[in-house]
């Protein structure tokens, strides 16, 4: 038997009292906040790095495209109406033979004819889920826009026929808005000196500033702050289905853009001039160049440096770190 004695000796709390519970929540909540910011940090690192691998991709595949018909893709041919670009000519090149087959049955010399309306009910085929899926390559991860047509992701409400088609983040490099320019009326002008522009037919040869020092593709994955005529129209981030519109007064670049601006900029800006821009940290952009190599490039490069890179022939001096 046990003295009474002992009793007090043996007895334990079973539970915390309301301050030590309330300290422990503090200390939780502490921690969070802390770590918080370093998981959205490591999460946004993978994204822009897989942004990275994507370009990479895209630009090995050029490249491949480049072995195959000695030269780059071009941007666009003086054939009427609005046509698939060199996203398109690209797909055998980025495991996407089946869909590039399924294109090319579609209508009688597709690359050169076909026009994939996105309206539902149309007769330009651009409702058919060859458009409409989305391709992993072409699409950035950290892009708030999504991996479907970001310049119509506000279009449901107001015009619901309109159909979704797959994303393009990534825009090759026509050339600097400084050199070699042809003008054209309103927005139509374009540049020659870069390396997919207009009827262009550019191999590595005629890079003669160096393919490590020329820009091949720049990533556009962000509108965030562009005027909203901007964004719903041809200056907007158009998804890999259109190539470029031609007619009398001259050329639309759609996926293809010369350097006029800087990276990050967010002002009024021409059709064939839209900004390469991003998602990520900074407002900078993943750009590829001409040798395949790919770089991340702050909003606070130098537009100097920019429109030099974006020159396959100027003759301009250029370090790219």
């Amino acid at each position: 038997m046990i003295h009474d004695k002992f009793l007090p000796r043996l007895r334990r709390r079973s539970a915390f009292t309301l301050i030590e519970l309330l300290v422990t929540i503090g200390i939780i909540a502490v921690l969070i906040a802390l770590l918080l910011p370093a998981v959205q940090q490591a999460r946004e690192a993978a994204r822009r790095l897989e942004c990275r691998n994507n370009l990479k991709q895209v630009a090995l595949a050029l490249h491949n495209y480049h072995d195959v018909n000695t030269v780059f893709p071009p941007g666009g041919f003086p054939t009427g109406s609005y046509r698939v670009g060199w996203a398109v000519r690209l797909l055998p090149y980025i495991e996407q033979q089946p869909r590039y087959d399924q294109i090319l049955a579609l209508k009688r010399n597709a690359l050169m004819t076909l026009a994939p309306w996105r309206y539902d009910g149309s007769t330009g085929y651009g409702t058919d889920s060859v458009w409409t899926d989305p391709i992993p390559v072409y699409a950035c991860p950290s892009s708030p826009l999504g991996n479907k047509s970001p310049d119509i992701t506000h279009y449901p409400t107001l015009n619901p026929w309109v159909v979704q088609q797959a994303a393009l983040h990534y825009r090759a490099n026509a050339g600097s808005r400084l050199s070699e320019f042809i003008p054209g009326p309103t927005d139509r002008g374009y540049t020659t000196s870069g390396v997919i522009y207009p009827e262009s037919r550019v191999a590595i040869g005629d890079i003669t500033d160096g393919s490590s020092n020329t820009l091949l593709l720049g990533e556009t994955s962000d509108s965030t702050g562009w005027p909203e005529f901007q964004r719903t129209s041809w200056c907007g981030i158009n998804p890999w289905t259109w190539g470029y519109f031609y007619n009398q007064q001259g050329y639309l670049m759609i996926d293809h853009k010369y350097v006029e601006h800087p990276i990050g900029f967010s002002g009024v800006f021409v059709v064939n001039a839209t900004p390469f821009r991003s998602a990520h940290a900074g407002r900078g952009a993943s750009m590829a160049l001409s040798d395949g190599s790919v770089r991340y490039m702050s909003s606070s490069t130098s537009l100097d440096v920019l429109q030099s890179l974006a020159t396959r022939n100027g003759g301009e001096v250029v370090s790219v770190e």
